[in-house]
């Protein structure tokens, strides 16, 4: 059983996959760092073979997976962004700084949508957005905060204003602060979306707009245009590494 792991900015996300890239994924597993650490050596991971590893977090968490998987003898790949792999030609002139997750979502989304040209949006701590063209080439991207980050962010950087973050994704003009700045927050990333799908059309006519992360059903639910939720981008761009 191989373990995918794509451990991000507040969380870590997991999978496990039968032997082989075209094997099915688990369901999407969500967890806390200290509590993954905890249960690497229980028994739901007592059958991994093969761990890849995904990291855009700090150093601790990918050395606790690291010498877990040494000490159970598991093949360990720590996967990090690349001028080209599988079909992907990154538009980086320093390719390792790259996002990996940006650059696993590409992966993943070739090889769902091979010859296409694609808008590829990550929603979560941060809202990133990426243009693929049909021949496999990044074209560009932009780094936005994500919803809750742009949230967070305003009332650290304000005095009177008071606000609690709600459950609801809206677009509606509030009529009090915490609606005001949580619709707010959905209204700027849903306009940038909309112009960064303009943008893209301009240059190469989109065949398709992908929306992966935490927000990404809410986000789709608000843009009410024809766009796909792929929930599990990544892990598929972390499925095509094997070990040699």
């Amino acid at each position: 059983m191989r373990l995918l792991i794509d451990v991000g900015n507040t969380q870590v996300k997991y999978v496990t996959q039968g032997v082989g890239i075209t094997a099915p994924f688990s369901d999407i597993v969500y967890i806390d760092y200290q509590l993954f650490i905890g249960q690497l050596n229980k028994c739901v991971f007592s059958k991994v073979t093969e761990v890849i590893l995904a990291n855009v977090h700090g150093n601790e968490i990918h050395d606790a997976i690291e010498q877990w998987a040494r000490q159970n003898s598991i093949v360990f790949i720590q996967v990090n962004s690349e001028a080209k792999a599988f079909g992907i030609t990154s538009s980086y002139q320093q390719p390792a700084r790259l996002g990996v997750d940006r650059w696993l979502a590409m992966i993943g989304a070739k090889q769902l949508y091979p010859n296409k040209n694609l808008l590829i949006i990550d929603a979560g701590t941060a809202t990133t957005v990426d243009v693929l063209d049909a021949q496999g080439q990044h074209c560009g991207g932009w780094i936005m905060p994500g919803v809750q980050t742009m949230f967070n962010s305003l009332l650290l950087g304000t005095k009177k204003i008071i606000a609690s973050p709600n459950v609801t994704a809206s677009l509606l003009f509030g009529k009090d602060s915490s609606s005001c700045l949580n619709n707010g927050s959905w209204a700027m990333t849903i306009g940038a979306i909309k112009e960064a799908i303009l943008q893209a059309n301009s240059s190469l006519a989109l065949d398709k707009v992908l929306i992966t992360g935490g927000n990404g059903q809410k986000i789709i639910d608000l843009l009410a245009i024809d766009c796909q939720f792929e929930p599990k981008l990544v892990f598929h761009g972390l499925s095509c590494f094997q070990a040699h």
